[in-house]
């Protein structure tokens, strides 16, 4: 009987082959390099009705939602730790999540037919391959990706993270003096310096794409959080909101107006006296600020900065 556990297994066996392959590179004959490994031919084609039986059960079982986001949610975990620099909303999650539903629906599909053939499934995985394929290319456009038309093998852009000491020592924050509540806006999926801060009794919550929600950590894209006015004591980004807004502001296609405004919501989240630290710094943005706008202070290190709310 094929199970959930089944399931997660050729999930990730099929994520391990076509490991450091690059979605976007064509073949002379225009075929993706993408395919379905021996191992997911071999189950399709001797356990396909198993399969439409356990996805059926789990329609059945309100389970089905599960499974989808589950393969949704490894897809997109793979295509940041490619590059940390793309971007998906809750609209593009749910394109997502349809085209692995459809996903499914063609794998029962083929349990009608007398005999699966090869070439069955791999028409199957091409398809299947060109959507995620399309929905890069409309989530995030062309810009980003276009070099990853010119290599089967895969480039990364990836995103570390570092030990709570370091952070705070590169941030110029002082255990002592810290001013809570506290947020860590891009916490990354361990939410390493959190944890840190609630062990030391400081009141300390986090947001990121990766990490595993509770009652302090949050799984949100910070260009969809509304950042309530007034609320914050102190908001800590190290290597994260900066890092992107930067990239957007360079890039031609790029949501710098998006950040724009959304840096300007996370100011206005501040109380009075609160402090916004982060790393890199932000000098084509923070000149506008300290030029136009005197409710806050901007102090500058050597490799952060330090945003006061003053009124």
């Amino acid at each position: 009987m094929f199970t959930i556990r089944d399931f997660k297994k050729v999930i990730e066996q099929q994520i391990f082959h076509n490991k450091n392959k690059s979605l976007l590179y064509k073949l002379v004959n225009g075929q993706l390099i993408l395919t379905a490994s021996k191992e997911s031919k071999e189950l399709l084609a001797q356990k396909v009705h198993e399969i439409q039986e356990f996805i059926a059960l789990s329609k059945e079982e309100g389970t089905y939602g599960e499974l989808i986001n589950y393969a949704s949610d490894k897809s997109i975990k793979l295509f940041l730790e490619v590059n940390q620099y793309l971007d998906f909303n809750s609209k593009d999650y749910k394109i997502l999540r349809n085209i692995y539903a459809n996903l499914f629906d063609q794998v029962c599909a083929l349990a009608y037919q007398n005999y699966i053939s090869e070439e069955d499934i791999d028409c199957l995985f091409a398809g299947h391959y060109k959507n995620l394929q399309a929905f890069l290319y409309e989530s995030n456009g062309a810009e980003i990706l276009k070099k990853y038309k010119e290599a089967p093998d895969l480039f990364q852009v990836k995103c570390a993270e570092y030990t709570p000491s370091f952070q705070l020592k590169l941030l110029n924050i002082d255990l002592e003096t810290i001013e809570q509540p506290v947020l860590d806006i891009g916490c990354g999926s361990q939410g390493h310096l959190v944890y840190f801060l609630r062990e030391k009794g400081i009141e300390a919550f986090g947001i990121d794409r990766n990490v595993k929600s509770n009652d302090y950590l949050f799984k949100r894209n910070w260009l969809e959080v509304s950042f309530s006015p007034k609320t914050w004591r102190t908001i800590i980004s190290h290597m994260a909101f900066s890092n992107h807004f930067t990239h957007h502001h360079l890039k031609a296609d790029g949501k710098f107006e998006s950040y724009a405004l959304k840096y300007m919501e996370i100011l206005n989240s501040l109380k009075v006296g609160g402090s916004f630290i982060y790393a890199p710094g932000l000098s084509f943005f923070e000149e506008l600020l300290i030029t136009h706008n005197k409710n806050y202070s901007v102090e500058t290190f050597e490799h952060s900065t330090k945003v006061v709310r003053l009124s």
